[in-house]
């Protein structure tokens, strides 16, 4: 049996094929196997497309393509399974090997073009969160079609279909970015604990510049001094889930050094899949001799918002807010980074709140990455079940920690006409400390 393939590139670790041991107990916590009842749309059933591949007994198609960026990523299969199979991982390999075999595959003149036009098109939306300028020239874009009253006019003169609805995930984006307001260095109120990095990100600086403004102003008034170190730009996340590890590794180095540069002493996110990338730096860069060392000491430093706020403490003297919450659980925070407790710990510790607990509190909203955009009626019918269970709560506000997820409630909320409001963690806790 070849344990290889003629395909270059990265490839899952052919010993975690093994590991998976085909016993279902994944086949419930997975959404697209839920939705359309086919083996192959499982995590058992996508690992078996791999280790075919990897035995010489399937080949590259477009079938297999299908499958495997129809999943996704949201690793709950990785929570429930009891071998520890790193599916996350082998999903990103995986995905690296196909996109690296659709550009070298061999064949006739045309079917190269074809591929490679294919493949400069898929990248294209890539290029705006590597450049950041094109991210914020696109976000003041965004900006003036609100401002001028294009989006009002678009309302009323109705897109058709899913085009309508995709238009209605945009958010309000300020007239001043996060990048526009906050400094290279914040000082602390108060006594200064320490200096912390926060990354202000690419999407997260366009489509959710208040929340980076309310993580610098809750961060700050406990006493920390806050780095937002220009240079560091997008962190490579949506690279390695699109099958584009080389580029979310080189992405990774900038970020390192520009942290590095920043001399902090923690790095907090505010983004479930910007920060469960960054932890996974150590990873990512193991066998590279010049960058092992630096990217395991950088992840080392890494922590979510809340795990930061709940390890060293919430800003003194906060103020009731007389809410009813419910608390959704990012895919990438609950299933690759493990954190659960921590965000209902924080948030129990505000006076007035009531947290009620979600049914189905770590089921995938359905917006996992740029999934709403590429598979936009699966991830509404996942919306739709989520929303569902956040209505039964009566609360007054549902709570996330991912911007991503956050985009997707919200749009949740108008679709289902709820009259309640999606807030980021950071943004109720500031609010308390009003």
């Amino acid at each position: 049996m070849d344990q290889n393939t003629a395909m270059t590139g990265e490839a899952p670790a052919y010993g975690d094929l093994l590991n998976c041991m085909h016993c279902g107990l994944c086949l419930p916590t997975c959404p697209t196997y839920q939705l359309s009842g086919r083996e192959r749309s499982s995590p058992r059933g996508r690992i078996a497309l791999m280790k075919g591949l990897a035995d010489g007994r399937l080949e590259v198609s477009d079938l297999i393509g299908e499958e495997l960026y129809y999943c996704l990523g949201c690793l709950a299969c990785q929570t429930a399974c009891p071998a520890g199979v790193p599916y996350g991982k082998m999903l990103e390999s995986a995905r690296t090997r196909l996109e690296t075999d659709r550009t070298h595959r061999p064949g006739p003149w045309w079917r190269q073009l074809d591929r490679a036009l294919r493949s400069a098109a898929k990248r294209l939306p890539f290029v705006m969160f590597e450049h950041l300028g094109l991210m914020r020239l696109m976000g003041r874009g965004l900006h003036l079609y609100e401002r001028l009253g294009l989006r009002r006019l678009v309302h009323w003169v109705g897109l058709p279909g899913q085009l309508g609805d995709m238009e209605r995930l945009l958010p309000s984006v300020p007239a001043r970015l996060s990048s526009d307001v906050v400094a290279e260095l914040t000082p602390a109120v108060g006594p200064r604990r320490g200096r912390v990095g926060i990354l202000l990100g690419c999407a997260m600086d366009v489509l959710c510049s208040p929340e980076n403004l309310a993580t610098v102003k809750l961060l700050t008034r406990a006493g920390w001094e806050v780095a937002a170190p220009s240079a560091a730009g997008c962190c490579g996340a949506l690279h390695a889930h699109a099958g584009d590890l080389p580029r979310a590794h080189a992405l990774a180095k900038a970020v390192i050094a520009a942290f590095e540069a920043a001399e902090v002493d923690h790095v907090v996110l505010n983004s479930a899949g910007c920060g469960a990338a960054m932890k996974d730096y150590a990873e990512w860069l193991a066998h590279d001799p010049a960058w092992a060392a630096r990217a395991a000491a950088f992840s080392a430093k890494v922590l979510d918002l809340s795990e930061f706020l709940d390890q060293y403490g919430l800003p003194a003297g906060l103020r009731p807010l007389n809410l009813t919450v419910t608390y959704h659980d990012a895919c990438h925070l609950h299933h690759a980074q493990g954190v659960a407790t921590p965000p209902r710990e924080v948030l129990a510790r505000i006076p007035g709140l009531r947290l009620i607990e979600l049914t189905e509190a770590n089921w995938c909203c359905g917006s996992a990455g740029i999934y709403n955009i590429t598979h936009f009626a699966e991830s509404v019918e996942l919306l739709d079940r989520k929303m569902a269970h956040i209505a039964a709560t009566g609360a007054d506000v549902v709570v996330t920690g991912n911007p991503g997820c956050l985009l997707q409630l919200r749009f949740g909320i108008a679709r289902h006409g709820l009259a309640m409001e999606a807030w980021h963690t950071a943004d109720l806790v500031a609010r308390a400390t009003e």
